[in-house]
């Protein structure tokens, strides 16, 4: 019998990655973030989403790329890890994708250290290869480093 899983997948720059929707995945635009000056620099700051201060992470800062300010009108995809709320501030939000666990493998060795540390596998798609990100690490391991 062959398992499943279900992912949300986004960009960040050319970058294709995924996160599992079993963590109450959701997507937003237009929201407002509020900065968060002397946090470390992967957080963006805060977003309020419907009364609950969300913290932002800036996954080009978090995956070792040049930080990002927020833009106007860019993409959130929120999620829970230990009972706290979440937002991954990202280039754009695509496709729900359900995938056989049966294709998924190992980080390839050529990734950069600071990005295949947040990467729990791959799958080979067609056209590209889909990053699946630990969001327990993503959270764990920002850097006390301040802006």
């Amino acid at each position: 019998m062959t398992t499943s899983k279900v992912y949300s997948t986004f960009h960040v720059e050319d970058f294709y990655f995924g996160i599992p929707t079993s963590q109450g995945v959701e997507v937003s635009n237009g929201f407002e973030v509020t900065p968060a000056p002397l946090g470390p620099i992967e957080v963006a700051g805060f977003i309020n989403l419907r009364g609950q201060i969300v913290t932002a992470i800036d996954m080009h800062a978090r995956l070792g790329m040049p930080p990002q300010a927020p833009k106007p009108g860019g993409i959130a995809l929120f999620f829970k890890e230990k009972d706290s709320l979440f937002a991954l501030l990202v280039d754009e939000a695509n496709e729900i994708l359900e995938l056989d666990e049966t294709s998924f493998e190992q980080p390839p060795s050529n990734l950069p250290e600071r990005a295949r540390d947040l990467i729990s596998g791959v799958y080979k798609l067609p056209n590209q290869l889909l990053l699946i990100l630990e969001t327990q690490k993503i959270v764990s391991g920002i850097s006390l480093m301040q802006r």
